[in-house]
This record gives structure tokens, C-alpha cells and sequence, in this order.
């Protein structure tokens, strides 16, 4: 696999590290204010701090035909360090081998896994091949955006593949993406109250008993209980 190199952290452990451009991608979009929002805060990282919080999230991924990496989680993360000229992760589980398949299979088998998501911004299924081959290629989703926000709030985070990208689509059922566009806060607001109806309780995380407040006194009353 090109790009890759062991190096030592946490004393005699050896990761992985990983070129981002040998990364690929396992959706069609992406949130693009939470990368702005990580990128911001990056920059602020002494260097020293920014290799420790890059090992504390190891990037799981699958190996895909001709033994190519495909990644399916910390998309953000990865798009967020192209932007602030950072161009190298520290790779975590590979969960599969799949590199004997081809690419037909390959996909086949990657969303029986739930390791893929091939739908765009507007919930429609596209073709695997419609997937960009590099992550500075992802398009912007800002129901994914909203969904990311109201996280703790409106549902619990939970350990699901593309639990955020699940949300963000049962969002997009009820609101226009003219609301987002003029008025943020109402939008957040009104997907915190949809989270607790009963048409979402089969999504990953579903938390009813917040039913009826605003993002702003949920997140009070979330925060009360973790103090």
C-alpha cells in the first residue's frame, strides 16, 4: 500500500500513518461547517498536540480492490487537515480484507455492511461509481451539518455507521433548504422536536423523553445530567 509508514508514539507502540490522498471515500458528501469548524480549531494546535489528537483518532478502514484503502469514518477529520495543509493520518482497525473482490462486489459487500453511503444531499441513491475517489471531492451536505449540531440534543450519539448522515436525511423530510439558508437557530430547533416524535424512533440514537424543548433547554438539561 503507497504512502505508508510506521512510527512510534505512546512509547513502544507502533502505528500506522497514512497519506490522505491514498485514503478513499465511502459516501458523496460531507458536512463542510463542521470542516471549517475543525480546520479553525486545528490551526490554533501546537504541533506536539496535533500529532496526540490525530492518535487518539485512529481512522478505521476496509481493504478494497488492489489493496486500495477505503476509509469509513473521519472523512471531517481528513477533509479538515487537507485544509490546513496537513496531509498524513494515523490509520486504525482495517475491519476487512476485501481486496480479492472486484469493484462490483467490492461495493455490493461494503453496504451489506454498512460501510458505505450512496446517497447524496438530496437522498437520492447514486451509482458506487459516483463515489469521488478523493476526499477533497466530497460535496457539501448541510442536512448532515444540522444533524451534527443537534448531536446529544436531539439523539444520542451512538457507535453507527453514518448515524449523523441518517438523521440529516429524516431532517430533510420535513424542512426546505431555504430554512437553513435564512434562519439556522429555527432549523435546529424544529430537528430537535422531530427527533422525539414517533416517526423517528427506529433511528440510531432515538431519545424521547426531551419530546417538545428547544435545542438550547434540551442541551441544559443534557449537560445537567453528565455534571
Amino acid at each position: 500500500m503507497a504512502g505508508l509508514c510506521r512510527h512510534k508514539m505512546n512509547g513502544a507502540r507502533m502505528d500506522l500513518e497514512a497519506s490522505i490522498h491514498d485514503l478513499h471515500p465511502t459516501q458523496l458528501t460531507l458536512g463542510l461547517a463542521e470542516v471549517r469548524k475543525r480546520a479553525k480549531m486545528m490551526r490554533g494546535l501546537a504541533p506536539g498536540d496535533l500529532k496526540s489528537l490525530l492518535a487518539s483518532k485512529p481512522v478505521p478502514h476496509v481493504l478494497g480492490p488492489e489493496g486500495r484503502i477505503y476509509i469509513i469514518d473521519h472523512h471531517h477529520l481528513c477533509r479538515a487537515l487537507l485544509e490546513i495543509g496537513y496531509e498524513r493520518v494515523i490509520l486504525g482497525s482495517q475491519l476487512e480484507d476485501w481486496s480479492d473482490l472486484d469493484l462490483r462486489a467490492f461495493w455490493a459487500r461494503m453496504e451489506a455492511h454498512s460501510y458505505c453511503w450512496p446517497l447524496d444531499a438530496n437522498g437520492n441513491r447514486r451509482p458506487y461509481s459516483k463515489i469521488p475517489p478523493h476526499i477533497r471531492e466530497l460535496t457539501d451536505n448541510p442536512w448532515r451539518t444540522i444533524a451534527r449540531s443537534v448531536r446529544d440534543v436531539a439523539y444520542a450519539n451512538q457507535d453507527t455507521p453514518f448515524q449523523e448522515f441518517k438523521w440529516g436525511d429524516y431532517y430533510r423530510s420535513f424542512m426546505t433548504p431555504r430554512l437553513l439558508e435564512c434562519d439556522n437557530d429555527l432549523a435546529m430547533d424544529l430537528a430537535v422536536k422531530l427527533s422525539h416524535i414517533d416517526e423517528a424512533h427506529d433511528l440510531p440514537g432515538f431519545l424521547g423523553r426531551y419530546a417538545g424543548k428547544t435545542a438550547k433547554s434540551a442541551q441544559a438539561d443534557v449537560k445537567h445530567e453528565k455534571d
